[in-house]
């Protein structure tokens, strides 16, 4: 099994635009409408691509929770939805546009590349061949990919753990 196929991290970007790409937690063989599971700052990522492509969604936050309303469409009518973090402070998108896979030749900038290969290798050995201007958007994506499978503490650790 290769770190690729290892990870159930999928990069994906919201169908027929440059937006992205975004580390989501989703099921093998996800739907183009899927709730699919985004740290806080690939759900503020998503936020504002959302604001720069005005694509009738209006997001707001609300404390640690995610407002988006939307005007009627052809197939919808006009609605809201608060978006609660869940155990895992993750956040489950989706359901207004269509989600595809990223491939890698849908990188725009370097940035993108960058993001989208540390979200790839975010379980293996960092990678050094980065220009250090691109490091920060490679290291984003390896942080967004873990985090988004880390499991909380069952239970509290045990009083004067950890002290010396």
């Amino acid at each position: 099994m290769t770190a690729s196929t290892a990870s159930p991290v999928h990069l994906v970007t919201v169908e027929s635009t440059t937006c992205g790409p975004y580390a989501a937690l989703a099921p093998a063989g996800f739907g183009p409408y899927d709730r699919l599971l985004f740290t806080r700052e690939g759900a503020q990522q998503i936020v504002d691509d959302l604001h720069r492509h005005a694509g009738g969604v209006t997001t707001t936050w609300e404390g640690e929770s995610l407002h988006l309303s939307w005007e009627p469409g052809s197939d919808r009518p006009r609605g809201s939805e608060l978006v609660k973090p869940d155990a895992r402070g993750r956040y489950a998108v989706g359901g207004l546009w269509p989600w595809t896979s990223w491939e890698d030749q849908s990188a725009r900038s370097a940035r993108q590349a960058a993001f989208a290969r540390g979200v790839r290798e975010s379980f293996t050995a960092a990678s050094a061949s980065l220009p250090g201007e691109l490091a920060p958007h490679y290291g984003r994506g390896r942080s967004q990919a873990y985090r988004l499978t880390l499991l909380p503490l069952v239970s509290s650790a045990p009083a004067g753990c950890g002290q010396w």
